[in-house]
């Protein structure tokens, strides 16, 4: 029986890459080998395989995908068209507990490249420096908030993938909060100067995007379109996606990743733009994240991925074990939602709203939608 397999899947290769050679489609949508290997790779894995072998938006990983592979279509949970670049910089601000402090902002900045310039498994995801890809102008823009004692860099599956499906996202450190200030990052005092710096220190940063979008002189100049501009974060900075989304009108569309809202209820409720969450259902901040879907407006989407802790909405998980779902099982569901999520509403890009349809839910986990696509 392993025999006859082996045997079906070198012809499932053979196949893809005739295909490959003779397909009408573009460059960045031919059929390879890897691409059908990944896919049968999901066929097996159960139901986690569900979320990222499934290009076809049934909600399964089945023979059919391969077919929906050799057709030229791909699966939110992958690289995009584009190459990624990135670059960091350093923005200065006042502080707003400590105005004679200035928060020095450390900020990785990735952007499309030109296709095959840079990939996911370059750290911290790219190529720095990497020429913006061919025609990249009036980019969406997708600002991220690190959680409480993370950095700015915890999740390039997620900010560096987002990059190579043609925005440019950007996420700063919030200083005295971070990985860098392990041993005091927790305290109380540490946490509450964060709370009151965090919505100023992403709307700085925004406002230095945009100037560097108006400044011919800027690597960025005429990169962003201002008026696509979306904000995500995970844990405190979910809470940060809540609560600047919900003061700034140039926020088009907010991706909160296991958001605490019990402290900030009516900043939730004020919110009128569309927003997704996403929580483990393993994660003892799930009863905040019900309370944030519940408290927002339509359209909202809420994510519940089954047996799932709280950080592996990072690179990292610090308290996975052999009840939990690892982290490269959770960045599937999680790329499985979020990408379509930020292309539709930030990006005006429809090309995977199959996946956000309330019918096409892959095993391992619970969505609740209440939404219109239009």
């Amino acid at each position: 029986m392993l025999r006859r397999a082996v045997r079906a899947i070198v012809r499932l290769l053979a196949t893809a890459t005739v295909f490959a050679s003779v397909s009408a489609h573009a460059a960045d949508a031919l059929v390879s080998a890897a691409d059908v290997a990944r896919t049968l790779g999901m066929l097996f894995a159960g139901d986690v395989g569900a979320a990222g072998g499934d290009v076809n938006a049934d909600g399964r990983a089945t023979a059919a995908d391969l077919c929906g592979v050799l057709q030229g279509l791909r699966s939110p949970t992958q690289q995009g068209p584009y190459g990624i670049g990135f670059q960091t910089t350093v923005f200065t601000k006042q502080s707003v507990t400590m105005p004679d402090q200035q928060r020095m902002l450390s900020t990785t900045i990735w952007y499309p490249a030109a296709p095959g310039t840079g990939d996911l498994s370059q750290r911290p995801g790219g190529l720095r420096n990497a020429p913006l890809a061919d025609g990249a102008t009036n980019l969406p823009l997708l600002l991220f908030s690190h959680g409480s004692c993370g950095y700015e860099q915890q999740s390039v599956f997620l900010t560096a993938l987002i990059a190579s499906y043609g925005f440019v996202v950007v996420a700063p450190r919030h200083p005295g909060n971070s990985t860098h200030e392990i041993l005091t990052c927790s305290t109380p005092a540490a946490v509450a100067d964060s709370f009151a710096n965090r919505p100023p220190d992403i709307l700085f940063v925004l406002d230095a995007m945009l100037a560097e979008n108006d400044d011919s002189s800027s690597f960025f100049y005429r990169a962003i379109d201002p008026s696509r501009i979306g904000m995500s974060g995970h844990s405190f900075g979910g809470s940060t996606t809540l609560r600047v989304t919900s003061m700034d009108h140039r926020i088009v569309g907010g991706l909160a990743l296991a958001p605490s809202a019990r402290s900030i209820p009516n900043e939730v409720a004020a919110i009128r733009v569309p927003m997704m969450i996403q929580v483990g259902t393993l994660d003892d901040l799930l009863p905040d994240a019900e309370l944030a879907y519940n408290l927002l407006q339509p359209p909202r989407q809420l994510v519940e991925i089954l047996n799932m802790t709280h950080s592996p909405f990072s690179d990292f998980c610090t308290e996975c074990g052999p009840t939990t779902i690892t982290p490269d099982q959770a960045h599937l569901f999680i790329l499985r939602y979020a990408v379509p999520w930020v292309l539709h509403f930030v990006a005006d890009d429809q090309r995977f709203d199959a996946f956000l349809g309330p019918g096409v839910r892959p095993p391992g986990l619970q969505f609740t939608v209440d939404n219109d696509l239009g």
